[in-house]
């Protein structure tokens, strides 16, 4: 049963849950859009003022009665902001704590907005720097400092996500006193769902007017809405499309037609594959070590021989294989580009291999393929940036994708 005082305050935080809506309707229509996408249900269980995930918009009404009225639209707003987004709708990694994907967050917010009545952890706080995505601080945050319920600048600064009033003394829920615990408690409901996401991709393609959100939150959300290229699944077909085998007669296997009266078959891979790396741009050598991770990973199976060659406006040395590269991997070049070069070489020694892969930035002029060039051609950008620039060209030639490794 609930006593007198508990109905009175859910009535009242309905109310001006209510009344924001409305003032949302006439002054905020993207706000507005994606709130009424969601269910509103009370919760007077949980730690923050608001959460959301899995399709509701959660709130505590003894939360939302000890904040004020603007603290309250901003505490809300940003939990639109996450939905557009679609943090709560991102599949969570194994292993990764509820506070470090809420601070992930904070930060790819902070880092396109600023709040006068919030509090949300910023990237500064790890020693991070702004404008990155929710993806990139949720690889490059730090175990220890937002994973340690202990640290200073532990993610639990942004669990409250905006219980905490600037320049105000606050109660025991203020968001510089909320534990991991709690931050756990705010990511409860977040979970991978692909029919939400596209439901919010729908309305940001619909939307004309941004009301107060700045521009460059604006464009963040509608480059969040395109549709992602997924490596994976480049690299595997890739894969598929390259493999070859080589037929050798053995004794040791009995013919299919004619039993152990004629040799039975057995069949070798010879795939050959080749990795062309663009030296002149910012690629260091952790990038390279992850995308090398990611090739000897995607092309372990069913692949003999791969090797690595390195460019510029020329090329740089002998080509080495993998697991040389990856040993010692000495950049050099750093000059102009150009990808004729690399199609060269690949074009003279079309025999010993299969396939091609470029890992660029994409800043040369288009190559210039012989007519009757033997390899197949992955292009592989350095992020997102690069790919939206070139993906066109580039497709002439090959599959194209990008990852995201600065």
């Amino acid at each position: 049963m609930k006593t007198r005082e508990e109905e009175k305050l859910i009535v009242l935080a309905e109310e001006r849950l209510r009344h924001l809506a409305e003032q949302w309707f006439l002054s905020e229509p993207a706000f507005f859009a994606v709130y009424c996408t969601h269910r509103v249900v009370m919760n007077p269980n949980i730690s923050c003022a608001v959460r959301t995930g899995k399709g509701r918009i959660e709130y505590n009404p003894e939360i939302i009665d000890i904040l004020s009225d603007n603290a309250l639209e901003e505490a809300v707003g940003i939990e639109m902001i996450r939905l557009f987004l679609k943090h709560p709708y991102e599949r969570r990694p194994e292993h990764c704590t509820g506070s470090r994907m809420l601070a992930a967050s904070d930060m790819a917010i902070w880092s396109n907005y600023r709040f006068s009545y919030c509090v949300i952890t910023s990237p500064d706080s790890a020693g991070l720097p702004e404008g990155q995505s929710y993806e990139w601080y949720l690889a490059h945050l730090p175990l220890s400092g937002h994973e340690d319920p202990d640290s200073d600048s532990d993610a639990s600064d942004s669990a409250g996500q905006g219980e905490s009033l600037k320049g105000t003394e606050t109660t025991e829920t203020s968001a510089s006193e909320i534990s991991e615990e709690s931050a756990e408690d705010k990511t409860a409901l977040w979970e991978e769902d692909s029919v939400m996401s596209e439901m919010i991709n729908d309305i940001v393609r619909n939307i004309k007017d941004w009301g107060s959100l700045a521009g460059s939150m604006a464009e963040q959300i509608v480059a969040s809405s395109r549709s992602r290229i997924d490596y994976r699944k480049i690299l595997n077909s890739f894969r598929a499309s390259i493999i070859s085998t080589k037929r050798c007669l053995t004794r040791m296997r009995p013919s299919r037609r004619y039993g152990f009266q004629q040799m039975g078959s057995k069949f070798d891979f010879t795939t050959g594959l080749l990795i062309a790396v663009d030296t002149s741009g910012s690629i260091s050598s952790g990038m390279l070590e992850y995308f090398f991770g990611v090739i000897n990973r995607f092309f372990k199976y069913g692949i003999k021989t791969i090797d690595v060659i390195q460019f510029d406006w020329e090329l740089h040395g002998d080509a080495v294989t993998l697991e040389k590269a990856v040993a010692k991997m000495d950049i050099s070049g750093r000059g102009g580009t150009s990808f004729q070069p690399a199609i060269d070489y690949a074009a003279k020694h079309g025999k010993e291999y299969d396939g091609m892969i470029f890992l660029t930035d994409g800043y040369a002029p288009e190559p210039v393929l012989p007519k009757y060039f033997p390899l197949k051609i992955a292009w592989v950008c350095e992020d997102r940036q690069s790919y939206e620039q070139h993906h066109k060209w580039m497709r002439k030639y090959g599959r194209v994708c990008y990852m995201d490794l600065k």
